[in-house]
């Protein structure tokens, strides 16, 4: 058995498998009730199986990430996903990494074809509500709000020696003629609704993507002796060195110090804590410092400051990249994340007792990410309109 295994998985990632050789294997899947399929096949990726190279997650991640953008119909969106410890469609590292690199879309087109309940196709049906987009809202010093996600792509506007134009679909960016130190600062402030998304890049050139349902409050000029913006949601930096005018954020009770570095800060209002992630570089946090892979987290009732040693960077900023990397979340964090994305709301018809580990793309119906969910058997959905009905 291992070596078929070794073949299909083969034939899978090099885009060579056959119909029969998919459905193989996702029957194979389908009947790992053990996860000893799932195991072996984690196994055979972190050895070399006969390709160009041994197995490397930030290899395959890019080629995961490659199909997902390419201009054709997307990889089905089944990833595996476990709850509590039961295995469901196998470890989800792995299995991911076969299921984003091609087999997995006839798969599941396949698989569409085969008999379901007809209650369960009118409890599902309903739930085809499309993921979030590049959708933001630019208000002006002077109160004007520009509608970016409809806004033509060039200059939108002049505020005294900066210029602010839309270069691209969901960007942003302000460009600084020579500026004054003692000249009265005007702040803009950057919306993105629930379902939206959008990308700005600073007076002093740093990046800023800002996720759904988050603000970020600027100056147009960095003017004096800091470099200071206020954020309400979620938002990964990317800042531009500048030693002589430190990068400052505050967001909630927390504020965070930046010479040059990229890092993520989650402070959404419905979260417990604001929670500061360091990718590259050095931050203080309430003056704190954390180090490249550590993260912070603030509690908003007590203000208390605890740290994380290691945190799983990748799955922090997952967000950035298009997807929804799971590791461990309840049920609740889980539909918050959901509700942000897919602009819907939540009731929960009972208690409900799940936690989840995989990856879902961000660029699926909502029906598809339900689904997923659901394999873990803990959690059921009901779909109304733009209501999500969450049962044991």
């Amino acid at each position: 058995m291992t070596d078929r295994l070794s073949y299909l998985v083969k034939q899978v990632l090099k885009h060579s498998a056959t119909a029969d050789e998919l459905q193989e294997l996702s029957d194979l899947l389908e009947a790992d009730g053990d996860g000893t399929i799932s195991r072996q096949i984690e196994i055979l990726l972190r050895q070399d199986i006969g390709m160009d190279r041994p197995y490397d997650r930030n290899h395959w991640d890019n080629i995961a990430s490659s199909i997902l953008a390419a201009d054709k119909p997307a990889p089905a969106p089944l990833v595996p996903i476990h709850g509590n410890g039961r295995w469901r469609w196998g470890v989800a590292a792995c299995v991911a990494l076969l299921l984003m690199s091609g087999g997995v879309w006839y798969m599941l087109q396949h698989k569409a074809t085969r008999p379901v309940a007809n209650v369960e196709q009118q409890r599902i049906k309903q739930a085809d509500i499309p993921p979030g987009a590049d959708r933001a809202t630019l208000t002006l010093a002077d109160g004007t709000e520009i509608a970016l996600d409809s806004a033509a792509h060039n200059t939108l506007a002049q505020q005294g020696n900066t210029t602010i134009s839309k270069p691209g679909k969901g960007q942003l960016t302000y460009q600084s003629g020579s500026v004054l130190s003692r000249e009265i600062p005007q702040y803009n402030t950057l919306r993105t609704p629930r379902g939206g998304q959008f990308q700005v890049q600073l007076p002093d050139g740093s990046k800023v993507w800002l996720n759904a349902s988050s603000s970020l409050r600027y100056p147009v000029a960095f003017t004096g002796d800091t470099r200071t913006v206020e954020l309400n949601g979620e938002a990964y930096f990317e800042i531009a060195p500048n030693a002589a005018q430190p990068f400052m954020v505050k967001a909630a009770q927390t504020n965070i110090q930046v010479l040059g570095t990229q890092f993520n800060v989650m402070a959404y209002e419905d979260e417990a804590s604001v929670k500061t992630t360091l990718l590259t570089g050095a931050v203080k946090v309430n003056e704190k410092r954390l180090y490249p892979g550590q993260g912070a987290s603030i509690d908003r009732q007590s203000g208390t400051l605890s740290m994380q040693e290691h945190v799983n960077t990748e799955a922090v900023i997952a967000w950035k990249n298009g997807l929804i990397q799971l590791e461990g979340e309840d049920i609740h964090a889980v539909m918050r994340l959901i509700t942000r994305w897919y602009d819907v709301n939540v009731t929960y018809n009972a208690p409900v007792n799940a936690h989840f580990r995989g990856i879902i793309p961000r660029n699926v119906p909502l029906s598809q990410v339900l689904k997923m969910l659901e394999m873990t058997g803990e959690v059921h959905f009901t779909v109304t309109d733009k209501r999500i009905i969450v049962s044991p």
